[in-house]
């Protein structure tokens, strides 16, 4: 009997990292609702990600922010799947921001970073973005404003 229980957890478990999710699959699960297809956020409310997030990267305070902010601290899942979603979502929404010594996140840092709660998440944003801005490098506040029924061509 014990081998067939053996047998069934190897199984299931060889299942599992066969079937393990895509990033893309996690990020559409998991921050699309909030951060949009495209990660251009939501005006005044959900910052915009494309074309800055790579920026955070560039100081340490930048890179454990990313993974401190509740959303990726708190998601149900692991620690290994919030560094694949991490590294996917740098590479497609931000590549041109990133340092050419760009060092991919790992399981071992998001559980490092995951434990840290962030008291003050806008102002802790805004202080990095103060810090990359006097590097040269401007974060996006937000998403830009949806246009209004008025500009929209019909």
């Amino acid at each position: 009997m014990k081998w067939r229980t053996w047998t069934a957890i190897v199984v299931l478990g060889a299942a599992a990292t066969v079937h393990a999710a895509p990033p893309e699959q996690l990020y559409t699960l998991h921050c699309w609702g909030c951060h949009q297809p495209h990660a251009q956020g939501i005006a005044g409310s959900v910052p915009r990600l494309a074309g800055s997030m790579g920026y955070f990267v560039r100081i340490p305070e930048g890179r454990a922010y990313l993974v401190e902010v509740p959303g990726v601290a708190a998601a149900a899942l692991s620690d290994q799947e919030i560094a694949a979603v991490l590294n996917w979502m740098l590479l497609t929404f931000s590549r041109a921001q990133l340092p050419a010594h760009f060092k991919p996140y790992t399981a071992t840092e998001v559980r490092k970073y995951r434990t840290h709660q962030l008291l003050d998440v806008t102002q802790t944003r805004r202080r990095l973005a103060a810090q990359l801005k006097a590097m040269g490098f401007i974060v996006a506040p937000d998403a830009k404003p949806p246009l209004s029924p008025a500009t929209v061509e019909p």
